[in-house]
């Protein structure tokens, strides 16, 4: 070609670029040699890029991770696309203006398109050819969080979702005034026993290529410290007390019993030993002389 019907063909491909932007503004559309990222259900276009008058064919194909031709059309009969393949039929659309529509999109859609303009003139056959690399991913849901463990032990927060795909987890720890302050990768955030002067709350972000959503957040006020620890020293020194009491007090009545039948015992011997004495002075006064008697005895010879 000359210089000058080079920059026809620029020219003639600026205003269909611009053309093509007025026309799609606010629909999802794809860029040649350009990866696109789309949610799923959602439908997507295919911009043709033609730079001449002349007769031409247009080719809508998939190029991986199979290779079939999805539609085709040509300038000459333009009411339908003379090709289209009937997996597609009903998902497809052929638009004048200028593109193809995928209309509801799946993540079995993702892969690599193509579309080739043939121009069909007298003199010389042209090839453009413009590839597409569509990414589909499907939008992740919001995220629950589960508590397990305690603050002593194992004190876990576990961030799930739902629905999704290629899905990240992330953690954000912010203060009671409301500022952030950590982040953290992964689903599991382990905080086993933190010492912390105040309350913090721990949100769960999940996110994907197209989409993002956030838990609600949690605060772990059980793990704060002093605060964490004060709830637990009371029940222990309850607990302890609740031992002392179920101990003590059997062996305090034990004691007091044992105390009264010692003392019961006593008195018991006491009085035999005492009735006992009694029996052997009293036996003991009728066999062996008196004092008072002396003067009794046989007169002394003078």
């Amino acid at each position: 070609m000359k210089h000058s019907d080079w920059k026809t063909v620029e020219i003639l491909r600026l205003f269909a670029v611009l053309h093509w932007i007025t026309l799609c503004r606010a629909a999802i559309s794809a860029s040649p040699n350009c990866i696109t990222k789309l949610p799923t259900g959602e439908d997507i276009r295919f911009p043709i890029n033609h730079y001449s008058d002349e007769k031409h064919e247009v080719t809508f194909r998939r190029r991986s991770p199979i290779r079939l031709k999805i539609m085709a059309w040509k300038s000459d009969r333009p009411e339908r696309p003379y090709v289209t393949h009937p997996y597609y039929r009903h998902r497809v659309q052929f638009h004048k203006d200028g593109f193809f529509e995928l209309q509801n999109v799946q993540l079995y859609d993702g892969g690599m398109y193509e579309i080739q303009t043939d121009y069909l003139g007298k003199q010389l056959r042209n090839k453009d050819r413009d590839p597409f690399d569509l990414w589909a991913f499907e939008p992740v849901s919001r995220p629950v969080v589960v508590i397990t463990g305690n603050c002593s032990s194992n004190f876990k927060l576990n961030c799930s979702t739902a629905r999704g795909t290629n899905v990240t987890h992330r953690w954000e720890k912010q203060s009671a005034h409301g500022v952030s302050t950590y982040t953290f990768n992964g689903a599991v955030l382990q905080l086993g026993n933190t010492s912390e002067q105040e309350p913090h709350t721990y949100t769960c972000i999940v996110e994907n290529p197209v989409s993002k959503e956030t838990s609600d957040p949690v605060t772990a006020e059980l793990c704060d410290g002093e605060r964490a620890r004060g709830p637990r020293s009371h029940w222990i020194a309850v607990l302890i007390l609740a031992i002392a009491l179920v101990i003590l007090v059997p062996a305090i009545v034990l004691g007091i019993w044992r105390s009264e039948r010692i003392g019961k015992s006593k008195q018991s011997r006491g009085g035999i030993q005492g009735t006992e004495e009694q029996r052997n002075f009293l036996r003991g006064g009728e066999t062996e002389p008196h004092c008072g008697d002396a003067g009794a005895g046989p007169p002394i010879p003078v």
